[in-house]
């Protein structure tokens, strides 16, 4: 007996233990749109609910529609957490998953809860948010300009393809290779019509322009526009149907306007060659030098430079490249008096270099010395930019101070030179954009707008919450960014990557395949 009632205080202390960690959830999400339409059929199809609190897979938090109401619950236990948890409803045929599609910068595109010790019912809501059955027959004519992608040598169109991606079966699923061809009597405008079946009028078709380098449907590193959204259309039913004449062909005409690839105009570019000179004062490198004994090249932590032998400019601003270690010798600066030089020995460095016509306008750079990496942190925020003017062949930047985009050389002053003017684009909203390609293995790139200048790091968590790596990428300017993530170090599954610049944070979803 005595045995007995030691077994049953067991049992009732693992209860409660069990529920001191473990709070009741209770899902809802109403199917009736997605039935109307003809996306979920209750027969053959089940829902599920997926998130960071059950590793975003599998079918064990299944909803049912007890009623036949439509509307699809399940209760399932919960461990609490102060932080949100982000999940989505995914409806299931044999062996397809459709996950819900929404907007919510804020949280990844997902559905987020906090939950806490006591038992919650979330309110009812609808799969992907789509209210309405209400839909059209819709045919778009999806057009983008190319002309300042092929003068900038970004686009060749004798091999090259422009594709278009997005939330749709018919234009690929953010896949495939859904070819626009160019237009008879508008060079460099490539065009094609798509179609659109029952397609909502209250959801949007949200997609981009890529480019598939030689045309290669499988290119591992297409040329997705580097836009803080995507673009979207949204028909409204009222179409009209003139196409073909004389009596259309039963879906509605949508013209969106012609724009250009990553909305970058003529006006981006410059239109003639420009031979621009770069200026750079090495004051604070000589002064560091001279304090501290070296500098340590800030890519590899190992090279050093004892004393200046030359200086070069490097840069992601063709014709300037980042190859470190060779960098060619028409960007070798000087302080000879020549080349570009106006004053022998004063410590000012100069090189004149030729922009042909179609370069961006914007010139990202930075300097290096004996070709190490020596001037500022690693990472695109402590780079120079510069805006060339075109109206002439020939272009005077303003002298750069070195070091003056980072602390390195905080202790040192310029004497010539005035600190970088670095452009502050105006920027309504931040954003964090999905990674690609996804699945990635072992490496992804990651796009991102920030609103302003602030101290930027990303962080990316397993699905059980824990911190598997951090890039603390300092303080970063205002406007978009590009950076690329190495998952080498980690294994196969599912993470989640989190932008924190300021106050603004951002949550995505990404997932390693090795």
């Amino acid at each position: 007996m005595l045995r007995l009632k030691y077994l049953v205080v067991l049992a009732i202390c693992a209860l409660g233990a069990s529920q001191s960690w473990a709070t009741n959830v209770t899902f809802q999400v109403n199917m009736n749109v997605q039935m109307d339409l003809g996306n979920f059929v209750p027969a053959t199809d089940s829902v599920v609910v997926r998130g960071a609190f059950q590793g975003w897979s599998g079918y064990t938090h299944q909803l049912l529609d007890g009623d036949g109401d439509g509307i699809y619950v399940g209760t399932f236990d919960v461990a609490p957490q102060e932080a949100e948890y982000q999940y989505k409803f995914v409806w299931h045929r044999g062996v397809e998953d459709h996950w819900e599609d929404i907007v919510d910068p804020g949280h990844g595109n997902n559905r987020w809860v906090i939950v806490g010790d006591t038992p919650q019912t979330l309110p009812v809501v609808y799969f992907s948010n789509l209210e309405s059955a209400a839909s059209a027959d819709v045919e778009v004519n999806f057009r983008v300009n190319m002309s300042v992608q092929t003068l900038s040598g970004n686009f060749d169109p004798a091999t090259d393809w422009i594709v278009i991606r997005g939330n749709h079966t018919n234009i690929g699923n953010w896949g495939g290779a859904i070819r626009l061809l160019e237009e008879t009597g508008n060079p460099g405008v490539y065009s094609r019509w798509v179609q659109f079946t029952d397609q909502s009028t209250v959801a949007p078709i949200e997609y981009k322009f890529v480019i598939l380098t030689d045309g290669n449907p499988d290119d591992p590193t297409p040329g997705w526009e580097s836009l803080p959204t995507n673009r979207m259309i949204t028909p409204t039913g009222s179409e009209p149907d003139n196409l073909p004449p004389p009596s259309g062909n039963e879906y509605g005409e949508i013209f969106p306007e012609v724009v250009y690839w990553s909305n970058i105009t003529p006006d981006d570019i410059i239109t003639q060659d420009v031979a621009v000179t770069f200026r750079v004062e090495i004051t604070p490198l000589i002064g560091r030098l001279a304090d501290d004994g070296y500098v340590t090249d800030v890519q590899v932590n190992t090279d050093t430079v004892f004393t200046v032998e030359d200086i070069q400019v490097a840069g992601g601003s063709a014709p300037l490249t980042w190859s470190w270690a060779n960098i060619a010798p028409e960007f070798w600066l000087n302080d000879n008096g020549t080349g570009g030089d106006e004053t022998a020995g004063d410590d000012v460095w100069s090189v004149t270099i030729t922009f042909p016509a179609g370069s961006g306008r914007t010139v990202e750079y930075k300097y290096g010395c004996n070709q190490f990496d020596v001037e500022a942190s690693a990472g695109a925020q402590w780079n120079h930019f510069r805006m060339i003017d075109d109206s002439q062949p020939t272009y005077l930047f303003d002298i750069d101070c070195f070091g003056s985009t980072d602390t390195l050389y905080q202790d040192w002053a310029c004497l010539i030179s005035d600190a970088d003017e670095v452009p502050t684009p105006v920027i309504s909203s931040f954003s964090l954009e999905q990674n690609y390609p996804n699945p990635f293995n072992p490496t992804t790139t990651i796009n991102f707008t920030l609103t302003r200048a602030d101290v930027t790091l990303l962080e990316v968590f397993d699905v059980l919450g824990r911190n598997v790596a951090t890039m603390n990428m300092g303080r970063m300017s205002a406007g978009q960014h590009t950076i690329s993530f190495d998952g080498s170090s980690m294994a196969s599954g599912v993470y989640f990557y989190k932008l924190v610049s300021g106050v603004e944070n951002a949550t995505r979803k990404m997932l390693l395949l090795k």
